[in-house]
């Protein structure tokens, strides 16, 4: 009996490290004061970054903060979007949390004229805090 309580009480605390993917369709918009950049249209061609914060307790506590190109350009809650209009050409996109531990990550990201591209912030157990191109 004892066996069984724990191994439940270790499934429900390992499930819980990791975050859920949320379709930017269904996540709430990151509010206007939380917005910092890239939202008026570029002359010329433009694509858009579309990001999204996955769904879940861990981390919630703390915004994930984007940086593209060293600018900042918005603060994330749990289960919030927020698309990003941008020249044509590779941008690098950072994320961090701050004093929640979550050091500045890095990535390049490729912008097209007239394409949009989807990305998450997600936490994973052991891994920290991930930017990844989705779908969703």
């Amino acid at each position: 009996m004892n066996r069984v309580f724990v191994t439940l009480l270790l499934a429900g605390a390992l499930a819980g490290c990791s975050t859920t993917p949320v379709p930017a369709e269904k996540a709430r918009p990151v509010p206007a004061d939380r917005i910092h950049g890239f939202q008026a249209k570029p002359q010329g061609d433009f694509g858009t970054m579309v990001v999204t914060r996955d769904a879940g307790l861990t981390g919630s506590g703390c915004y994930v903060v984007l940086k593209i190109d060293g600018d900042k350009a918005a603060s994330f809650g749990t289960s919030e979007t927020a698309t990003f209009l941008l020249e044509p050409g590779e941008k690098v996109a950072e994320i961090s949390t701050g004093i929640c531990g979550g050091g500045p990550r890095e990535r390049e990201v490729i912008i097209k004229a007239g394409e949009s591209r989807r990305y998450r912030i997600s936490v994973e157990m052991g891994a920290g805090y991930s930017l990844t191109r989705t779908n969703h």
